[in-house]
């Protein structure tokens, strides 16, 4: 096999970009919603320009211009680096540093796992990802009450996360990433669906929270989000 077909084929098995930048913004969007401190919101930024400088360079590097690619995606890990360094020390509240900490991690593990910095790992940095995203969500509820609206909002933006960050691994494997195979479309429409089992999601598990039932706690709310958007989802397979 020539290098040329190693390249292509290497290049093919890449996460379609559609799908993975949906993924990446809303796993960020789960973690600014949480962010409700100046310092919070300040690394959060500093996190997403890192997470883009990861996604850049790892696809310069995968393509054409590794060199370039090499030295954007370490200065996009770097900045990363440096902002969760800071998130240990510089939220006043010891509740803001826990809180904030897994989603800034969690979004370098999901653009790591959609650049790819290894293919056979996609899936579980992806998983992990989301996870340490979600973990945040938790901890807000748990740590400074965070509203019902804010944390099931973030969960449904998480789980809308790892729903296209999957479907961005799938659809790369199996009809590729190249320019020439166009996918935009059908992942939009798998998008929209995915985004609209989730507000419809969001609005029962509102609803059923402002029926006063006494006794129902903020895990049974999250649980039933979680619930109705993963059936939603599996049925949709």
């Amino acid at each position: 096999m020539s290098t040329d077909s190693r390249s292509v084929e290497r290049f093919v098995r890449l996460p379609t970009v559609t799908s993975s930048v949906v993924a990446l913004a809303a796993a960020g969007s789960a973690v600014g919603l949480l962010a409700g401190t100046a310092i919070q919101r300040r690394l959060l930024a500093v996190v997403l320009l890192g997470v883009a400088a990861v996604g850049i360079g790892g696809r310069l590097y995968t393509g054409a211009q590794r060199p370039t690619g090499l030295v954007i995606a370490a200065v996009g890990t770097l900045l990363v680096a440096v902002a969760v360094g800071a998130t240990l020390v510089l939220p006043a509240a010891f509740s803001h540093r826990l809180e904030l900490l897994p989603g800034l991690v969690g979004l370098w593990l999901l653009a790591a796992a959609l650049v790819p910095i290894r293919v056979a790992w996609s899936r579980r940095l992806i998983d992990l990802g989301t996870g340490l995203v979600f973990a945040g969500v938790l901890l807000s509820g748990v740590l400074r009450d965070a509203s019902t609206v804010t944390l099931v909002v973030a969960g449904a933006a998480t789980i809308l996360a790892w729903d296209a960050a999957e479907n961005a691994t799938s659809l790369g494997g199996q009809i590729g990433a190249h320019s020439a195979t166009p996918s935009a479309r059908a992942e939009l429409v798998h998008i929209g669906i995915t985004a609209g089992v989730a507000l419809v999601a969001v609005a029962i598990v509102l609803g059923v929270g402002r029926l006063g039932v006494d006794g129902l706690p903020f895990a049974a709310l999250l649980g039933l989000l979680i619930a109705g958007v993963l059936f939603a989802l599996v049925a949709n397979q």
